[in-house]
């Protein structure tokens, strides 16, 4: 067969990073609604069948082997079945955009935490409470305005790193099967959140999966987000209280984002009317709509820098492929 002129071969030759460009644009402009994305099924299935097996009558090991086989039951059926599929599909480039475009999940976050800015300005923190039960994975009826402040940056701040930058991540390492099967972990994280109580053995084994998942990339985005200004102040946050969190990378992100805007961020939580102790990150400010604002900013920016960054690394290496 004739080779296609350029550019047009060219462009096909770097298929995978046309379909990253391809996913990211669809998903800025026309992301799946949360009711009839492939996710939303995901989710669905992950409550019924913890309904199923899992039991707070049960010994704590009993819960952490249902938690471990629900894991791998569901999870490995969807990889064998998209592996499997993948020899089937025409046309790769096209599979690997749909499954990364189904695995995109910031922009509803960062829309959300527009709006609950725009209501905390108005001091409505009825509607903001609403705007923030659609993204956060607890109560917010008792939030006061400070804590749904907390609570917007502290949900902003994993929503890009779990809906964007570990997308991509897992995705230049291993295509869009890559990518939406990481998703698919951080929606069973969300499903079987080891600080509520019924889920706490059960859900171990997912949250040290995406811990490990989470690791690298949420620390690279860490060290993106304190590059420039205040970055020695961000650093030395990172060292002094990054680990205090949690291992998945998640304290690193608030460490430096608070540090960067000198904003406190952590600190107790409510979870299913149980007070639930965590370690105070960043600065001593406290949060404001103001800083949300700030934060949705500026994590736009870095983000679209990571995306450049990726993007030169997979043309750079596709050379050498």
């Amino acid at each position: 067969m004739t080779e296609l002129p350029t550019p047009f071969g060219a462009l096909l030759d770097h298929s995978t990073l046309l379909a990253m460009w391809g996913a990211l644009i669809l998903h800025w402009f026309y992301p799946i609604p949360a009711n009839i994305t492939p996710l939303g099924l995901w989710r669905r299935v992950a409550v019924a069948i913890a309904e199923k097996v899992n039991h707070l009558e049960d010994p704590p090991a009993q819960q952490r082997l249902a938690g471990t086989l629900s894991l791998a039951i569901m999870w490995l059926t969807i990889a064998v079945l998209l592996i499997a599929l993948k020899q089937l599909v025409w046309t790769v480039w096209l599979f690997d955009l749909l499954l990364l475009w189904f695995a995109l999940g910031w922009k509803p976050i960062s829309v959300a935490a527009y709006n609950v800015e725009q209501a905390l300005n108005r001091d409505d923190k009825p509607t903001a409470r609403t705007y923030l039960s659609k993204i956060l994975n607890r109560d917010t009826c008792s939030l006061s305005q400070v804590g749904i402040a907390k609570a917007g940056c502290e949900t902003l701040l994993a929503g890009y790193a779990r809906g964007l930058i570990g997308v991509l991540f897992w995705y230049a390492i291993g295509g869009g099967i890559a990518a939406f099967l990481y998703a698919l972990i951080v929606q069973l994280a969300r499903c079987w959140p080891t600080r509520r109580q019924e889920y706490a053995d059960f859900g171990l084994a997912t949250a040290a999966f995406l811990t490990v998942l989470d690791w690298l990339p949420n620390r690279l985005f860490a060290l993106l987000i304190a590059a420039g200004l205040r970055f020695n102040h961000a650093i030395e946050a990172i060292r002094l209280n990054g680990n205090q969190w949690s291992a998945n990378g998640i304290g690193w992100l608030l460490a430096s984002s608070g540090a960067k805007f000198q904003v406190a961020l952590g600190g107790p939580a409510i979870y299913d009317n149980d007070k639930v102790s965590r370690p105070t990150l960043g600065g001593i400010i406290t949060p404001s709509s103001l800083h949300l604002a700030m934060l949705n900013q500026q994590l736009r920016q870095k983000a679209l820098i990571w995306i450049v960054i990726q993007s030169f690394f997979m043309w750079f290496a596709h050379g050498f492929l």
